[in-house]
C-alpha cells in the first residue's frame, strides 16, 4: 500500500524510538544520573532531585531537522519536564521547560524569511527537512506534535495563578513576555495561528473532524505520489491531537473563545473515536485486547508496530486523563492486556507488532507510552522498569514516563 509505506518513510525513527530519541538533544555531564526507586509508593524526592540536575545539563535545539522539536530531544525533553512538574510542583522545572518551548517558538519558520514549504507559502510551521534543490520542502503532521509541547508548558502556567504576575527567572530572550502570564498567552496566541493557517487549512475536513494528509498534488510531489488525501496514520493523529487537546485546555483555562474550544475538542474526540471504531477486539489468554493498523484501512493489512504503538497509546492516555473525551478505563485496559497477554515474552522483551508477531525485529524493548497503561494494570510497571533499567539513568522521557505511572497510581490508591 503505497500511501502507507509513504509515511513510514517520511517518519521511519518513530518504530526505532530507542535510537532516534536524543536526536538533536546535546548533554553536556549530568552532576547525577537519573532513577526510578522501585515500583510502588510515592514518586521520591531522590527521582525528583535526580531528574532535576540531569535535565540541568540538557540544551535545546535550534532547530526542527529530523524531528528534533517533536519526538527528539528537545521534544522529548519538554515533554517530560512538564510531566515531571505535575508530580512535584517545583517550579524549576518548568522554567526549564520554558527554555524548550521558547527555542522551540523562536524557531518557527519566519513568515517573511523562512523556507517556502510545499504550499508555495511561508508557512508558520516547523519544517523537518532542509531545502534541496528541485524538490519543495515538507512539513506536515509533525507540527501538531511542537504546537502541544508549547501549549503544555502554557497549561501549566494558567493552572498555577500565583506563578502568573511574576517574572520568569530566565529573563525574556525572544520578546515573549516578561512574566509567566504573558508567556502563556503568547504561546496560546501564536500555536493557534499555526493551527489556522495551516493545520486546520490543510489536515482536518471541516465536515467530520477527522485527520487526512492534505489533498493537493502539491503535498504529493512534496512527500511522495499517492500520499495526499490519505487519513493520517494514528501515530500521526496522536501528534496533531497533542496540539488540538492541549490548546483546548488552554482555552478552557482563558475563559474565553468557546467556539475555538468545541472545534478543537470535537478534532480530538473524532480522533479516538475512529482508533476504537477501527481496532479489531478479541480475547487473549482470557482477557479483551486490541489489534489495529498503521494507519485506518479495511481490511486490516499493515499490522502496527510497537514503536508506532507506543505513540498511539500515548495519545489515548493523554485523552483519557483529561476527562473530556468519552474515554473510560474499560476501553483502555485492553491495550494493556495486549501488553501483558500478546507482547510480553520471556526476558522482559515484547513482540514487535501489536497482533503478537515480530515483524522486521526480533522481540525487544518497549517503553514510551505503553508505560502509561500502568494505570490499567499495576502490575506492568515492575516489568517497564525492570525492560528498561539500562535507559533509566539518561533517558528523561523513559523516566518521566516511569514516575508518572508511579504518580497515577498512588492518585487511584487515594480516590
Amino acid at each position: 500500500m503505497k500511501t502507507m509505506s509513504s509515511h513510514r518513510q517520511l517518519f521511519p525513527s518513530i518504530g526505532t524510538l530507542a535510537l532516534v530519541f536524543f536526536q538533536g538533544l546535546e548533554t553536556a555531564r549530568a552532576a547525577e544520573a537519573m532513577v526510578v526507586e522501585g515500583s510502588t509508593g510515592p514518586v521520591t524526592a531522590k527521582e525528583i532531585s535526580a531528574f532535576k540536575d540531569f535535565m540541568s545539563g540538557v540544551a535545546p535545539a535550534t532547530n526542527n531537522l529530523r524531528n528534533a522539536m517533536v519526538y527528539g530531544g528537545s521534544g522529548e525533553a519538554a515533554e517530560a519536564l512538564g510531566r515531571v512538574f505535575e508530580i512535584s510542583g517545583a517550579v524549576e522545572l518548568l522554567d526549564r521547560m520554558l527554555v524548550f518551548t521558547d527555542r522551540m517558538l523562536a524557531a518557527r519558520n519566519d513568515p517573511k524569511t523562512g523556507a517556502v514549504i510545499w504550499t508555495g507559502a511561508r508557512e508558520l510551521v516547523w519544517p523537518n527537512q532542509p531545502a534541496k534543490d528541485g524538490k519543495p520542502v515538507y512539513s506536515s503532521t509533525e507540527n501538531g506534535d511542537v504546537v502541544g509541547h508549547i501549549a503544555y508548558a502554557a497549561r501549566l502556567i494558567l493552572e498555577n495563578k500565583q506563578l502568573w504576575a511574576k517574572k520568569t527567572p530566565g529573563g525574556d530572550p525572544f520578546g515573549f513576555g516578561a512574566t509567566y502570564r504573558e508567556r502563556a498567552a503568547t504561546y496560546v496566541r501564536e500555536m493557534d495561528r499555526t493551527m489556522d493557517t495551516f493545520i486546520l487549512k490543510w489536515l482536518v475536513r471541516p465536515d467530520t473532524h477527522r485527520c487526512f494528509s492534505p489533498d493537493s498534488p502539491l503535498y504529493d510531489a512534496a512527500s511522495r505520489p499517492g500520499s495526499a488525501n490519505r487519513p493520517v496514520p494514528w501515530n500521526q493523529q496522536t501528534m496533531l491531537i497533542n496540539g488540538f487537546q492541549r490548546l483546548a485546555e488552554c482555552h478552557r483555562l482563558l475563559g474565553a473563545d468557546d467556539a475555538r474550544v468545541q472545534c478543537y475538542d470535537a478534532i480530538v474526540k473524532a480522533s479516538v473515536d475512529w482508533f476504537f471504531e477501527a481496532v479489531e477486539r478479541y480475547k487473549a489468554k482470557g482477557k479483551p485486547c486490541y489489534k489495529w493498523a498503521y494507519v485506518f484501512e479495511q481490511p486490516m493489512r499493515h499490522i502496527e508496530d510497537t514503536g508506532h504503538g507506543g505513540y498511539d497509546v500515548a495519545g489515548l492516555a493523554r485523552a483519557y486523563v483529561s476527562g473530556r473525551y468519552g474515554l473510560t478505563a474499560d476501553m483502555m485496559r485492553p491495550l494493556a492486556n495486549t501488553v501483558s497477554c500478546v507482547l510480553q515474552q520471556p526476558g522482559n522483551k515484547f513482540m514487535g507488532r501489536v497482533d503478537g508477531t515480530a515483524g522486521k525485529h526480533p522481540p525487544g524493548g518497549l517503553g514510551g507510552g505503553w508505560i502509561d497503561l500502568c494505570e490499567f494494570q499495576p502490575e506492568l510497571l515492575p516489568v517497564f522498569i525492570a525492560a528498561n533499567q539500562g535507559r533509566i539513568k539518561s533517558s528523561p522521557g523513559l523516566v518521566a514516563n516511569l514516575l508518572w505511572a508511579k504518580h497515577r497510581l498512588q492518585l487511584e490508591k487515594k480516590k
